[in-house]
C-alpha cells in the first residue's frame, strides 16, 4: 500500500486520485463523492488527527494545511461535510490519510 503521508507524495496522491476520478462516469463519481461524506464527529476527529500528526512531525505543514483547508473550519453540509471547494479526489486522499493517522 502506498503511504499518502509523506510530504513528497501527498500532493502527488491527490493528483493521481483526481485522475482516477476523472476516468469515472458521472454516476460512479457521484456515488464515490457521497461515500466520502463526513459527519460532524468525523470532521472533528480528522482535524484533530491532522493537527496531532503535524505537531509530532508526521505531517508537513503544507500537507496539514491541505487537509485543514479541504475539511474547512466548519464543513459545508451541501458538500458532504467538507469545505465548499473540496473535490472528490481531495476527499479520497484525505480519507486515506486519516485511515492511517487514526490507526496510530
Amino acid at each position: 500500500m502506498i503511504s499518502y503521508l509523506h510530504q513528497s507524495t501527498f500532493t502527488k496522491a491527490i493528483d493521481d486520485i483526481r485522475a482516477r476520478c476523472a476516468a469515472l462516469d458521472a454516476e460512479e463519481l457521484a456515488n464515490l463523492d457521497r461515500e466520502m461524506a463526513v459527519s460532524f464527529e468525523e470532521h472533528f476527529a480528522y482535524q484533530n488527527a491532522q493537527s496531532r500528526a503535524h505537531v509530532s512531525g508526521k505531517l508537513s505543514t503544507d500537507d496539514a494545511q491541505i487537509i485543514y483547508a479541504s475539511l474547512g473550519e466548519v464543513g459545508d453540509p451541501d458538500n458532504g461535510g467538507w469545505a465548499t471547494d473540496a473535490d472528490t479526489g481531495v476527499k479520497v486522499a484525505v480519507t486515506l490519510a486519516m485511515n492511517t493517522l487514526l490507526r496510530r
